[in-house]
C-alpha cells in the first residue's frame, strides 16, 4: 500500500528540488483543463520515454524541455521530500549523564517548577471561587453525611487534580456542592534538594548498569522510549549521607510526600509500585532530565589484544658477586624471604599483629604465627603434651588465667576416658552449660583446636546415655573416641560455630536416646553408630539424623511465627476494644448534647480507625453498643 501525501509529509520535513518543481506543476494542473490534443501529446512523450529507457535524470531533463514549450504539465521523477543531514536513532548506545547534564537538569527543573507554580496559583484561585459555593450538609441529613464520608475515604489516595475532578462529578450527582475541592500544593525549595539527590542516584545506577553489562559482554544500548528506570527506596533516600553528613535528614513519610509531589507535577513519570518491601521505579520527564549517548569504553580483556614482545637491553648487576661464601649467603636470604612472604606465611608486619585471617574461612586452618612451617595439628598429640605446655607458656607470659586453666584441665587421656565410659561414670552426664562455654569463648586464652578438643570429649560423655543399659568395652570406646577425634567438628575453626554445632549434636543425641527407648531397638556399637558413612535414616546412625534436625528447625521457625502472629492479633483486639469504648463514649456525649454532629464526625475521623468513620451514621441512628 502506497503512503498518502499526508503520511509522507508527516515522515519528511523538507521538500527537495524535485518536490518544489512538482508542486508548481500540480498548482498549474489544478488551474488548467487539458484538451484532447494536449493529452495525446503527453501520451506520446511518455511512450517515447519508455521506449528509449531513459534514466530519471534524462527523463527529468526532457520534462523540463517539454514544460518550457507546452507549460508545466509533466511531473519529474525522484524523491519529493528530503531528510535533514542529522541522523535520528531510536536508541541510545551508552546511556549516561555527565556534570554538564546534571547542571542542565537542575536548570530545566527550576524553569519547569517556576512555570508550574504560576499555573498552580491560577488553579487555586478557581478552586477558592468554587469552594465559596460549597454548602454544609444539615446535621440531620445523615444520608448526605454518609455519602460525603464514603467519597472522601474512597478518593483520598488520588492526586489533587484527580480528586477535584471527582468532587465536581459527585457534586453534580448530589445536585449541590456539598464536597469542597482541595487546594493544589506548590513545589517548595526542599523538593529541589530531593530532586538533586534523585538525579545523583540515577547517575550512579546508570553507571552501575553499564559496568555490569560490559563485564557480562552484553550491549548497553537501550531504546529512548524505554530508558532504565530509577529505583527509589524512600528510607534510604531520607537517610542519605554524603561524607557521613546527612543530606536531607528527614523521615520516610516526608520522603514519600516529596516523591508524590514530583509525580503530581509530572517531573517523575511511569511510576511502578510492587509492595512496601520493594523500592518504587520511575522515569524522569525527558524535558527535564536528558540522558546522553556516549561511546562505551573499550574492552580491557587480554584475549582481544595483540601481544607484542618488548626487547630490553640487559644491564649488568653490580651487586652480583663471584665469591662463593657471599653468593651462598645471598641465596639463603633470598630463599628465606621468598618462603616467608610469598609461599606460605604472612609478612613480618602482619605476623606481629596477631591476626589470622584464615580462621574465618571454611576448609582452611589458621596460619602459624611463628616463622617455621608446622605440620597439621594432631588432637591426640595436643592432649598428651597440653598441660605442661600450657603451664610453661602461661609462666612465660606472666599470666594466671583461672578460666583458661580450669577449662583446659578438663581434657583427659583417651584411654582413661574410655575406661570411665566403660565403667558407666558418665551415664547421667548432662554436659557443660552453654553460658559457661560462651564465657570461655570470650575471656579464655585458648586456640580453636584446644577449645574443640574439650568439646569433643564433652560430646562423647553426653552420648554415654545411649548405652546406659548396654555393656560397651574399653576397646570399643577407645575406637569410637579415635574416630570422633578425626571426624567431629571437622573444618570448623570459629568457637561460636563450635558451640552452635554442639547444640545441634546434643539435640540429635537426645532424640536418638528417646527413639531407642520408645522403639525398643538396641543401638549399634559406638564406633559403628558414629560412622560418618551411615547417612540414611534406615542405617540407624548418628549422621543419618540430619533430616530430623531440619524438621525440628522448621518447627521452631513456625512456632516463632505463630507466637508473633498471636501477639499481633492480641494487640489488634485490644486496640479494637479500646476504640469501641471511645466510640461509645463519644456517642453518649452526642446524645447528651455535648457534641454536635460535626464535632462527633471530627472526633471519629481523627481519633478512631477508618471503619468506625464509615459506619458512623448507622451507629448514631441504630445506637449499637458492641462492634467488637
Amino acid at each position: 500500500m502506497k503512503k498518502s501525501a499526508t503520511q509522507s509529509r508527516a515522515t519528511a520535513t523538507l521538500l527537495s528540488e524535485i518536490g518544489l518543481y512538482n508542486q508548481i506543476v500540480k498548482d498549474n494542473l489544478q488551474q488548467t483543463s487539458l484538451d484532447t490534443i494536449t493529452q495525446y501529446t503527453i501520451k506520446l512523450f511518455k511512450d517515447n520515454a519508455q521506449r528509449s529507457k531513459l534514466t530519471d535524470a534524462q527523463y527529468n531533463k526532457a520534462v523540463e524541455e517539454f514544460n518550457n514549450t507546452h507549460g508545466f504539465l509533466l511531473l519529474k521523477k525522484g524523491s519529493i521530500y528530503t531528510q535533514p543531514n542529522v541522523k535520528q536513532y531510536a536508541y541510545i548506545n551508552y546511556p549516561f549523564i555527565d556534570r554538564e547534564g546534571m547542571k542542565n537538569a537542575m536548570d530545566n527543573y527550576r524553569q519547569f517548577v517556576h512555570e508550574y507554580n504560576k499555573q498552580v496559583a491560577e488553579e487555586n484561585k478557581a478552586i477558592n471561587k468554587y469552594n465559596k459555593s460549597v454548602v454544609k450538609p444539615s446535621e440531620t441529613d445523615a444520608k448526605i453525611l454518609s455519602l460525603v464520608v464514603d467519597f472522601t475515604t474512597a478518593n483520598a489516595h488520588l492526586f489533587t487534580r484527580q480528586y477535584n475532578e471527582a468532587v465536581a462529578e459527585q457534586n453534580e450527582r448530589l445536585t449541590a456542592n456539598y464536597i469542597p475541592k482541595k487546594r493544589i500544593q506548590t513545589i517548595k525549595y526542599t523538593t529541589e534538594l530531593v530532586f538533586n539527590v534523585l538525579v545523583g542516584f540515577y547517575i550512579s545506577q546508570l553507571k552501575t548498569r553499564n559496568n555490569y553489562l560490559l563485564q557480562m559482554n552484553r550491549p548497553t544500548s537501550v531504546l529512548k522510549k524505554s530508558l532504565p528506570k530509577l529505583t527509589i527506596d524512600q528510607r534510604k533516600l531520607a537517610t542519605h549521607k554524603v561524607a557521613d553528613i546527612p543530606r536531607l535528614n528527614f523521615c520516610k513519610k516526608t520522603a514519600q510526600n516529596h516523591i508524590k509531589r514530583l509525580r503530581e507535577a509530572g517531573i517523575l513519570i511511569n511510576y511502578t509500585y510492587i509492595n512496601q518491601n520493594k523500592p518504587i521505579a520511575v522515569n524522569f520527564n525527558p524535558k527535564i532530565v536528558e540522558v546522553l549517548d556516549g561511546n562505551p569504553p573499550k574492552s580491557k580483556t587480554s584475549e582481544n589484544h595483540f601481544f607484542k614482545g618488548v626487547s630490553a637491553k640487559k644491564l649488568p648487576d653490580n651487586s652480583d658477586t663471584t665469591r662463593t661464601f657471599l653468593l651462598k649467603e645471598k641465596e639463603i636470604k633470598e630463599c628465606a624471604k621468598h618462603t616467608i612472604e610469598k609461599c606460605g606465611l604472612m609478612p613480618q608486619a602482619e605476623r606481629n599483629s596477631g591476626v589470622c585471617p584464615a580462621d574465618g574461612y571454611k576448609n582452611t586452618t589458621a596460619i602459624s604465627k611463628t616463622s617455621e612451617i608446622c605440620p597439621p595439628v594432631n588432637p591426640a598429640h595436643i592432649r598428651s603434651i597440653l598441660p605442661d605446655f600450657l603451664k610453661k607458656d602461661r609462666q612465660q607470659q606472666g599470666t594466671n588465667n583461672t578460666i583458661t586453666e580450669n577449662f583446659i584441665h578438663r581434657l583427659q587421656d583417651d584411654k582413661a576416658l574410655a575406661e570411665q565410659l566403660a565403667n558407666g561414670d558418665f551415664d547421667n552426664y548432662k554436659g557443660l552449660r552453654y553460658d559457661y562455654l560462651r564465657k570461655v569463648e570470650l575471656y579464655a586464652n585458648l586456640t580453636s583446636e584446644e577449645f574443640k578438643a574439650v568439646l569433643i570429649q564433652d560430646f562423647i560423655k553426653v552420648s554415654a546415655k545411649i548405652w546406659k543399659q548396654h555393656n560397651v568395652y574399653v576397646g570399643e570406646w577407645k575406637k569410637a573416641i579415635n574416630y570422633l577425634n578425626d571426624t567431629l567438628f571437622k573444618n570448623i575453626t570459629q568457637k561460636s560455630t563450635l558451640i552452635q554445632k554442639l547444640q545441634e549434636y546434643r539435640w540429635k543425641l537426645n532424640f536418638a536416646r528417646k527413639w531407642f527407648i520408645k522403639s525398643n531397638v538396641s543401638a549399634l556399637y559406638p564406633s559403628m553408630y558414629f560412622d560418618a558413612t551411615r547417612t540414611e535414616s534406615k542405617e540407624i546412625g548418628f549422621f543419618g539424623l540430619h533430616k530430623v534436625w531440619k524438621t525440628h528447625c522448621k518447627y521452631l521457625e513456625n512456632k516463632s511465627k505463630n507466637q508473633q502472629r498471636n501477639k499481633t492479633q492480641r494487640n489488634v483486639r485490644k486496640r479494637k476494644l479500646s476504640a469501641q469504648q471511645k466510640l461509645t463514649t463519644a456517642i453518649k456525649k452526642y446524645e447528651a448534647g455535648k457534641y454536635t454532629a460535626q464535632e462527633l464526625f471530627s472526633y471519629v475521623q481523627h481519633h478512631l480507625p477508618n471503619d468506625f468513620l464509615l459506619a458512623l451514621p448507622n451507629l448514631v441512628n441504630n445506637q449499637p453498643t458492641n462492634k467488637a
